[in-house]
């Protein structure tokens, strides 16, 4: 479990990051919704329950992949979703 939290921190530290970063209002509600969500995977990592967390990056998932959040810091927050989304399908147990 210590690996799949580094992870996910990684993830939130990234989005975090990006979201302070980025120039454009349009995006910072997305960035909101997407921290949201990490709120939701540590709490399903935090209770051990695998399954719904799969089940939720697999529906953040269809968030992503749009090439919505712009400039440099989009492009990082959806890699950074990106990794810890395949972590998750190939780690998390």
């Amino acid at each position: 479990m210590s690996e799949l939290l580094d992870a996910l921190a990684t993830y939130i530290a990234t989005l975090s990051h990006s979201a302070k970063e980025t120039h454009r209002a349009e995006d910072r509600h997305v960035y909101a919704q997407h921290l949201a969500a990490a709120a939701q995977f540590f709490v399903a990592v935090h209770a051990g329950r695998v399954e719904e967390l799969r089940a939720l990056v697999a529906s953040e998932q269809h968030a992503y992949g749009w090439g919505y959040l712009s400039n440099a810091e989009g492009a990082a927050a959806e890699k950074a979703f990106a990794d810890f989304a395949k972590f998750v399908e190939t780690n998390a147990t």
